[in-house]
């Protein structure tokens, strides 16, 4: 059996017993969504006792569970789904995600996996940087040995432990790897998921920075560094390398892309610890070895005005205010996995408040997802919750005192937290919250999410099917039924009402890259944001979206083309599919023939290199 969802707005209380509750006694008893909310708002409050003292503490403990409590109950914000669950339990673990070190040793590399094994125990997912690993082939100690074996090689035994460990828990685990494209192996490991069934716990990306690309659209050459001795041990084409890893991410979806130029020219702490280097699992996070961060993100639709005719945006910014000292409040109510990340990410204090609905909100604007509008849209929301955010950081500074690594060099004044803003993907709050995911547009009409249930749930756009029951006199059964066995264009409904309607595969390429960069403009850590592609794209399309990308200043990007994984999370139900291809075509994921990427003169023509 499945289910249609009922309401994009309403709390989604059967996810969060599913996912969320605890289990308590020997009966197992799952805990309402109340007592849930209770235990998450009154364990976070009770941080005001670590900066406040005596009757005041205890006054400010009571004021605060209730504001706390409000940003959900009212389903304006959500923490993320490691706060929900663990808050206020013996585990206590409240971070989503983690950058773990590898170091060019041994021992090194399993002390990381027993540390990403306690992350991944406790719900968290990790990213993990290869570039300090030898290459294949390096000298190693051991006098009989041919050589290193190389860091792809690591990566399979850390995705065995992520499967292992994640089978008992009720979240999946997740990982990235990333690895700089001057390293010997770049090309084995830009070829790491070829294979259908490989690394089912991975998502890889390769980080570029803005030499390597000018390289690309100039025909130019660039050195690979053995990470072991610091010599140059090829010089490759860095076009032909483009092309490799532009025609796996057609394939596979794998590899993205980090632009580590721009990830640090936004770096508060560059200057006292260095640059970044990698993120998170789904690349949102930003993180330095050792580094955590918690998640949360605000409805959007909450803050729809009661006529629909705008954003009620003082509301907006007294949620951000409120959901800041909430998500501050996690860092110190954390019990960490491990000493050394508790004392980065105490050091640091950052922050991942995001948003979530924006699609929804679109829609009930009659704003399309690819429109100037939409664009002037994200200017007015971004800048209203960056400057509230910034405004919260400097109060929490005052009241409880700036993060450690603080210096006027980062700001002026004083702040609480080194990054504030993020966007996530929101997959299990968004359920929850019964909004879109994210900043991604809609999926479909129609279709079916992979979770909760074997054969997964089925959801319908709720929006639509009251436009149907509105203009077209149909019943919410009989305009279910239409949405199933018609295209979009062929629904009995005015111009003007569909035009706000659109979903992830119709949204053409380069407004999902205006959309990233648009709103990173805004965003302290990164944005995390899929570019749909319909099943008939090229490489050469992925290359022109990760090279737009670049040009507008995103941290990075990932693609997926419709089709191009054995199983999709998300499949369009009825006749609304994009291309009305197969799930996929393991032919072409083993081999083939694609038409290559547009040549590097094209590419330069593209962004704007070539003198023009």
């Amino acid at each position: 059996m499945t289910a249609i969802s009922t309401g994009w707005t309403r709390v989604n209380t059967e996810v969060i017993r599913a996912k969320l509750a605890r289990r308590t006694g020997e009966d197992r008893r799952v805990e309402s969504a109340g007592e849930l909310l209770d235990r998450v708002s009154g364990t976070l409050a009770g941080a005001e006792r670590t900066y406040h003292s005596g009757p005041e503490a205890e006054e400010r403990v009571r004021h605060w569970a209730a504001r706390f409590r409000a940003l959900m109950a009212e389903n304006r914000f959500w923490p993320s789904g490691r706060i929900l669950n663990n808050t206020g339990t013996p585990q206590a673990q409240l971070a989503s995600c983690f950058v773990l070190p590898l170091a060019d040793d041994f021992r090194s590399v399993f002390d990381t996996l027993a540390t990403a094994a306690t992350c991944h125990r406790t719900g968290g997912g990790t990213g993990f940087d290869l570039t300090p690993l030898r290459e294949r082939g390096a000298p190693i100690s051991t006098a009989e040995a041919a050589g290193a074996s190389g860091p792809v090689s690591w990566l399979r035994l850390f995705d065995a432990e992520t499967a292992v460990v994640s089978a008992g828990g009720k979240m999946r685990g997740a990982n990235l790897a990333s690895m700089s494209v001057y390293h010997p192996d770049i090309l084995e490991f830009v070829d790491a998921k070829r294979t259908v069934g490989r690394l089912h716990n991975f998502n890889i990306s390769v980080a570029v920075d803005d030499a390597f690309l000018r390289a690309v659209v100039e025909d130019g050459k660039i050195e690979l560094v053995s990470p072991l001795s610091g010599e140059v041990t090829e010089r490759i084409a860095a076009a032909d390398l483009w092309d490799r890893i532009c025609e796996n991410a057609w394939r596979t979806g794998d590899p993205g892309v980090l632009f580590t130029d721009a990830i640090n020219r936004g770096n508060p702490l560059l200057e006292r610890l260095g640059p970044i280097r990698t993120t998170n699992p789904c690349g949102e996070q930003t993180l330095y070895p050792y580094e955590a961060s918690n998640l949360g993100s605000l409805n959007l639709t909450a803050f729809l005005l009661p006529d629909g005719s705008g954003v009620d945006l003082a509301l907006l910014a007294e949620s951000v205010r409120d959901a800041v000292r909430l998500l501050d409040s996690a860092i110190d109510a954390s019990r960490y996995p491990e000493p050394r990340i508790g004392e980065v990410s105490r050091s640091n204090r950052r922050l991942g408040l995001g948003v979530m609905g924006y699609a929804d909100l679109l829609v009930r604007l009659g704003i399309a997802y690819d429109s100037d509008a939409a664009m002037d849209l994200i200017d007015e929301l971004g800048t209203t919750i960056r400057d509230a955010a910034w405004a919260a950081s400097e109060e929490l500074a005052a009241e409880r005192g700036a993060y450690p690594n603080w210096t006027p060099a980062h700001r002026a004044v004083p702040v609480r937290n080194c990054a504030i803003t993020t966007i996530a993907p929101t997959g299990t709050i968004s359920m929850v919250a019964g909004c879109s995911s994210g900043i991604e547009p809609r999926f479909a009409p129609v279709w079916n999410k992979d979770v909760i249930r074997a054969d997964g749930i089925v959801q319908a756009d709720e929006d639509l099917l009251a436009a149907l029951e509105r203009y077209a006199g149909l019943s919410r059964e009989d305009a279910l039924d239409l949405l199933r066995h018609k295209a979009l264009d062929e629904l009995p409904l005015p111009a003007e009402v569909l035009a706000p309607f659109r979903y992830a595969h119709s949204v053409p390429p380069e407004w999902h890259v205006r959309t990233v960069a648009r709103w990173q403009r805004y965003t302290d850590n990164a944005v995390s944001k899929t570019v749909n592609l319909p099943y008939d794209c090229t490489p050469a399309d992925v290359s022109a979206a990760f090279l737009e990308a670049w040009r507008l200043g995103c941290k990075g990007l990932s693609v997926y083309r419709e089709g191009s994984r054995t199983r999709d999370l998300l499949t369009a139900a009825g006749a609304q599919g994009a291309s009305g291809r197969p799930a996929a075509d393991p032919a072409l994921l083993e081999g083939g023939e694609p038409e290559p990427p547009r040549q590097s003169k094209q590419l330069a023509a593209l962004v704007g290199l070539d003198g023009s």
